[in-house]
């Protein structure tokens, strides 16, 4: 945009879409001190009897062309409008009379951004007609991925993406990509030309992108064809390079989700993939994680860390950041409303300074309140430029959040409500900011006072259900209010000494079934010979695929004999609890089925279901006082597979859930090594 002044005229005016619009906000924001902080919010307009001032000429060209702060709060249209981001999320589009969004496909799975392979070629509806478009592993076609080499594939894969253009003649972007997790085929063509590429997945996957940006160069010159590099496909092919016309997500998994508080440049695999894209002039836009996915309230400190990583990006040649601060729609996750402000601001322009911007939201968005929130904010930077080195990776960050750090934090959010009084929308914003370190403070338990606890509890449902902060915990599953309620409030009364457990033994016997024979030749046999199976343990966080198993993805058998004590027999409330499987779980006992946890017995999601702990009554499958044996036949089709926390016999405690109770035995074990 531009804005000039001369013979006393002023001149607001900028690039053919939203460029003069944009230079009428810039105006109004920067040169006469308007804000428009928050989308569910009145916008702060500073009220003057005259409005006389001095615009400052300038003009502005952005370094970044996508510019997307993605929080729910922040997928507006408007706000978007008046803020200069860009977002191709559906909420955040912005009207063609207004100069338009980066448009993907809004009426497809994902608004049609990543993950599309199954959006192209559905396997419910190409996978028994055509078994050879899909992956093959071990030997046998899966519905995981495409098999990319296939000739017939790649024709209807384009012929579709052509059809689906002609037809939606607005779309500017047009997304090929892998589905979630691996799985990918292992057919002797695709594995050779991923080993001729360098051993990347990326060899088969732009080939085909490859062919789609070709087919559509001609006749639809302004759409872009985007895929991921992601995963297995992070590092680009030693040869192929991608058309003029090919976007890259390029994702920064290898670093945020193990090193969230750590420069991108201290890890040396995801800025090295970085740095190879960038040498080959890929178009790329990254695909960043400026968050906890399974603590979604917990107060992140890495503010400090995050813009001096998107200035390395754009040092190396990113011409597009999304920080994907939250992957469903919900509200209340970390000072959102802060965050994607200031990094909106930011990607329009990187100089801009991260506290300042910070002390420009708090004050000028909580007015009265703002001096201990601007406290509160102070303290959290602190954290985030002092972390010492073994805290700074994982979730191991947390223990900065001691009761005594929890306590000076709620202190300052009582503060400012009681600034807010009188101000019903005031207290509003600060309510809905104080529900992460409410978050925090629920977790630490009534410490005491159950009363207090219980109508904090109370006060907190009663504001995330207002402001629908509904994913409180893990982004990556369905809503979790409902189930933290009832965790936090079952919590507080239960009894640990009223609990009794007993530990199955945590080494298994395993054995994968490509071939899905074991049910026929009765793997779940109290008789069958498993001496040769694998031996894997379900005591290390982590599934097959780290225990000898890579990459494979099917069905996966468990055995184990285990005794039962006469103790047992006749327990009170007596429970087989599992903390996790990954993912369909079917579980006999003495060669009789006794439980299903699967998708079609609980209705959830691959993405859900992996981490659901689960029980159920074993009393009439066990043989008190005998040796006894259990089986389990898992499929597993995104990654990592199988059985990988502890299993526990537990009894007595009436009020106690899955949710609670590892909870419950991690106090109880860690009472007894006191002991």
């Amino acid at each position: 945009y531009g804005i000039a002044v001369k013979d006393g005229n002023l001149y607001l005016f900028g690039g053919k879409r939203r460029g003069p619009i944009y230079a009428v906000y810039a105006l109004l924001e920067e040169d006469l001190g308007c804000r428009w902080y928050a989308s569910a919010f009145s916008p702060t307009i500073p009220h003057r009897p005259t409005l006389k001032f001095r615009p400052v000429p300038r003009t502005f060209v952005p370094i970044l062309h996508r510019r997307d702060p993605a929080y729910a709060c922040a997928w507006s249209g408007t706000w978007s409008l008046r803020n200069r981001t860009s977002s191709p999320r559906r909420g955040a589009q912005i009207p063609l009379e207004w100069g338009g969004s980066p448009q993907y496909g809004l009426d497809l799975p994902n608004y049609g951004m990543c993950h599309t392979y199954n959006t192209w070629v559905p396997p419910g509806q190409y996978f028994d007609t055509h078994p050879e478009w899909f992956a093959e592993i071990n030997g046998k076609r899966q519905r995981t991925q495409l098999c990319l080499t296939n000739k017939e594939l790649q024709q209807f894969v384009v012929k579709r993406v052509v059809e689906y253009l002609d037809e939606h003649p607005n779309v500017r972007f047009l997304d090929f990509s892998p589905n979630d997790g691996r799985g990918y085929c292992e057919c002797a063509k695709c594995k050779a030309l991923n080993e001729a590429e360098g051993g990347t997945q990326m060899g088969t996957l732009l080939t085909v992108v490859n062919m789609i940006a070709d087919a559509i160069a001609e006749k639809h010159p302004d759409v872009k064809v985007s895929t991921l590099a992601y995963l297995d496909t992070v590092v680009p092919p030693k040869t192929i390079r991608p058309r003029d016309n090919v976007v890259f997500w390029l994702c920064t998994d290898r670093h945020a989700w193990g090193n969230l508080f750590k420069f991108v440049w201290e890890t040396e695999e995801f800025q090295g993939a970085l740095k190879s894209w960038e040498a080959i002039g890929a178009n790329m836009i990254i695909w960043d994680y400026p968050i906890h996915y399974q603590k979604y309230m917990n107060p992140l400190p890495n503010m400090p860390i995050v813009t001096e990583n998107m200035r390395f990006y754009v040092q190396h040649g990113a011409r597009g950041i999304m920080q994907q601060g939250a992957h469903n729609v919900t509200n209340g996750v970390d000072r959102e409303l802060l965050r994607a402000w200031v990094w909106g601001k930011q990607m329009w322009d990187l100089s801009r300074d991260t506290q300042e911007l910070m002390r420009d939201f708090t004050y000028g968005f909580y007015g009265a309140a703002a001096g201990p929130l601007q406290e509160y904010n102070e303290m959290l930077w602190r954290v985030g430029t002092t972390l010492p080195e073994e805290l700074r990776t994982g979730k191991k960050y947390q223990a900065f959040l001691t009761e005594e750090w929890v306590d000076r934090a709620w202190g300052l959010f009582e503060q400012a409500e009681q600034l807010a009084q009188g101000d019903e929308e005031l207290t509003r914003r600060v309510q809905l900011a104080k529900l992460s370190i409410t978050y925090v403070r629920a977790e630490l338990g009534p410490r005491g006072d159950l009363d207090g606890y219980l109508a904090m509890l109370d006060e907190f449902e009663t504001v995330a259900r207002r402001e629908h902060a509904v994913y409180v915990e893990n982004g990556l599953r369905g809503p979790s209010l409902d189930d933290k309620l009832e965790y936090w409030r079952k919590m507080a009364v239960v009894d640990p000494d009223k609990l009794s457990f007993r530990e199955l033994g945590n080494i298994w016997k395993f054995q994968p079934d490509p071939n899905e024979v074991g049910i026929d030749e009765k793997w779940y046999a109290e008789g069958f010979d498993d001496s040769e199976w694998a031996d894997v343990r379900n005591d290390t966080g982590n599934g097959w695929e780290s225990q000898g198993f890579p990459g494979y993805v099917g069905y996966g058998w468990y055995r184990q004999k285990f005794h039962v004590p006469e103790e047992l027999k006749g327990a009170a409330n007596l429970r087989l609890y599992f903390g996790a499987v990954d993912e369909d779980c079917e579980i006999w006992i003495n060669g009789q089925k006794a439980f299903d946890h699967t998708h079609a017995s609980t209705g959830l999601r691959a993405s859900q279901i992996w981490d659901t702990p689960f029980w159920f009554d074993p009393a009439e499958f066990i043989k008190p006082g005998e040796e006894n044996v259990i089986a389990l036949r898992i499929l597993n089709t995104m990654g990592m597979g199988g059985i990988w926390k502890p299993v526990y016999f537990v009894w007595g405690e009436t009020e106690a859930s899955p949710l609670i109770i590892e909870e419950l035995i991690g106090q109880k074990k860690e009472l007894a090594e006191k002991n």
